[in-house]
């Protein structure tokens, strides 16, 4: 392994003695237990010479240590008696024939008293580095006349050299292991992530911290299988590993000590008969991808309801204009009771067909909301007896309702629907239970969430102040899996004909459009409260909050209207042609547009301008907010109202209309708008 250290040039660092000790203390062997390789070197030594001392010693600042001795009792003497100390200067063997001859050692004590040397060899041990680090000697009592063995003891030298740097490397590797082991022990009982130590027919060994504190501990004398942990919703058993498989990713749903189901990304090794594996928790990325996935499932229904119900409520708007029109001909003409009745039908199931579109708009929060300062608790006032009628002598209405709730930003109506929407629920719900102590509780007060509250009340929960509305019943509750479901459109659990399965959406829709969420707490034979949120609004002392606003919409066809010129866009033509009859037949003059481009142009060039314009939302080529954008610019003092089918779905926050005109609307709807921004 090494050179040949007869040459003198290997010692070229002979005088570097810092460097020298510290090559010898990179071996860590001084004061170190006898080893057996090192025993056989200094026995190999003295059986070669024939001689009654050897030893292998290192010297270091102070002393020569003995690494191994033959026929001394000592284990160490001082390096400035040491023959060992003249014998590291040179890469040669230094052999003293007689040393009580030697002018260097005759007064030695080593000489002169115990063990009364006479004659030595000693070959130098040198570190590839080029430093002697310490001798492989031998002595006698006696002098002689020559020394053969030269050759022989440079050679155990040599090998002596090769055996430091080999224990050297082995105990580095050692170190290597331990720190290998250490680092394991502490991955083990630090990791976030689960470790399983199990036997191929699935029978646990030992599980790290993590898993113990998910899954509980493992009994040794009473160990579970995997299959035991396998939770029951999993339609797949325990991973089985063929024969030839030693490694495999897998994912597994598991049923911790509180019973939850864990959703598990298992890394699985075999060695041998036993099985370690590795999860991490995906229990939150799945359950986050499957809100993702009904957060778009959602927005597709409001992207097709949407579209749909443009064009549904253009319909829906001639055909409850005409037979508003219809009727009254009929009230006109006198004794069509049957037609007149017929008319009526067919204008009761158009508005259902109307609700039903504004339900679907409110599900997919997309809805027309005219927000104004609020107060709940006057609104809940107003409110009560109409919820009274709603439910009847069978059960108890509670209301419990903070005297001064704080203020805040809502549609009225919407609100006033929601609630409703809400108390009709708990209704059916204790209808449906056949419970004999019947109770709806509402309530209202004056909450503020922290972060890590809304971190625990649901996904769409927010820090903040909120006005907190619940609606309670005594019924029977509500499962985990239809809870699960209960605000999803259509879902109903009622016959057949008893329910739309929006009504629920449509709250949710409307108030997560509010800026608010919902919250559901159900617990089965106890009953169930839904919690509408509603963010407070901004505010000062000198802001009241009002009640309920009225609409702006007259019942009664009005009056004075004739003369007032009125510009129609609509690219639909059938629509067009009957809001333009309408307001044609109150005395108002029109002019017509298929679209905002044909709109500015015939605005552009008219003498007399119109007093307003009514135009729809969606068209081609220019839509209602480019034309209101350009008005605006145009002609700042003409007001311009917008109609729109989707509920106001595509109106921006910032659309400089005057007002907007939801469809379907009727004949009076239509003409109050008028008259509201006209008269």
């Amino acid at each position: 392994m090494f050179q040949n250290t007869g040459s003198t040039s290997q010692l070229f660092l002979a005088d570097d003695e810092p460097g020298r000790l510290a090559a010898l203390r990179s071996y860590d062997i001084v004061d170190s237990s006898t080893e057996g390789l090192f025993d056989d070197l200094v026995a190999t030594a003295q059986t070669i010479a024939d001689v009654p001392i050897a030893y292998m010693a290192l010297i270091d600042e102070e002393r020569q240590w003995f690494k191994s001795a033959v026929g001394l009792s000592d284990t160490e003497t001082p390096r400035n008696i040491a023959f060992c100390d003249h014998a590291i200067r040179s890469s040669e063997v230094m052999v003293i024939l007689d040393a009580a001859k030697d002018p260097r050692f005759a007064d030695n004590p080593l000489v002169t008293g115990p063990p009364h040397i006479r004659f030595y060899a000693g070959a130098p041990i040198i570190s590839p580095e080029g430093y002697a680090v310490g001798t492989i000697c031998m002595s006698d009592t006696k002098p002689r006349t020559e020394f053969k063995y030269a050759g022989a003891l440079a050679a155990l030298a040599r090998q002596a050299a090769a055996l430091l740097e080999l224990r050297k490397t082995l105990a580095v590797k050692q170190i290597a292991v331990e720190l290998a082991a250490d680092q394991r022990d502490r991955l083990w009982d630090s990791s976030l992530d689960m470790m399983l130590i199990a036997r191929t027919d699935g029978t646990l060994i030992a599980g790290n911290p993590a898993w113990e504190q998910a899954f509980g501990e493992i009994d040794p004398l009473n160990p579970k299988k995997v299959a035991d942990y396998i939770h029951e919703s999993e339609e797949r058993g325990p991973a089985q590993l063929e024969n030839l498989e030693t490694s495999v990713t897998l994912e597994r749903i598991m049923r911790d000590q509180k019973g939850d189901a864990r959703y598990l990304s298992w890394n699985l090794a075999k060695q041998d008969d036993l099985i370690f594996g590795i999860a991490r928790d995906i229990t939150h990325a799945r359950e986050t991808e499957a809100q993702l996935a009904h957060v778009q499932r959602m927005e597709s229904i409001g992207q097709l309801t949407g579209g749909i119900a443009h064009d549904f409520n253009n319909l829906l708007t001639i055909i409850l204009g005409n037979l508003d029109i219809a009727r009254r001909r009929a009230k006109k003409t006198g004794g069509l009771e049957k037609i007149e009745m017929a008319i009526d039908n067919a204008r009761e199931g158009a508005k259902r067909a109307a609700s039903l579109t504004q339900r679907l708009l409110a599900f997919a929060r997309r809805q027309s909301l005219t927000p104004a300062i609020v107060s709940v608790s006057d609104l809940i006032e107003g409110l009560t007896p109409l919820a009274q009628q709603v439910l009847d002598a069978r059960y108890t209405f509670d209301v419990q309702c903070a005297e001064q709730t704080w203020p805040i930003n809502i549609d009225a109506a919407q609100l006033e629907n929601a609630i409703l929407n809400l108390i009709v629920n708990a209704r059916d719900a204790l209808e449906a239970g056949e419970t004999g102590d019947g109770r709806v509780t509402l309530k209202a007060g004056n909450y503020t969430v922290t972060e890590e509250q809304a971190e625990t009340i649901g996904s769409d929960a927010h820090s903040g102040d909120f006005v907190k509305i619940c609606v309670s019943d005594t019924g029977s509750g509500i499962s985990e899996d239809i809870a699960a479901r209960i605000f999803e459109p259509f879902f109903t659990t009622k016959e057949t004909g008893k329910g739309t399965g929006l009504g629920l959406s449509q709250v949710q829709g409307f108030v997560l459009q509010s800026g608010g969420f919902v919250t559901l707490d159900t617990r089965q034979g106890v009953g169930t409260t839904i919690s509408i949120w509603l963010p407070a609004a901004e505010h000062d002392g000198n802001i009241a909050a009002t009640g309920p606003t009225e609409s702006a919409h007259e019942t009664d066809a009005p009056k004075g209207m004739a003369g007032k010129f009125v510009l129609v866009v609509e690219d639909n033509h059938d629509l067009r042609s009957h809001v333009a009859e309408l307001l044609r037949e109150e005395g108002m003059e029109v002019t017509e547009a298929s679209d905002g481009e044909e709109a500015i142009a015939i605005l552009r060039g008219m003498r007399t301008k119109p007093q307003l314009v009514l135009s729809d939302i969606r068209m081609p080529r220019m839509d209602g907010q480019e034309l209101a954008a350009l008005i605006a610019q145009d002609f700042p003092d003409m007001p311009i109202i917008l109609m729109s089918g989707y509920a106001g779905g595509d109106l921006s926050a910032d659309s400089p209309h005057t007002d907007l005109l939801g469809k379907p609307f009727s004949p009076d709807e239509l003409i109050g708008m008028m008259r509201k921004h006209l008269m």
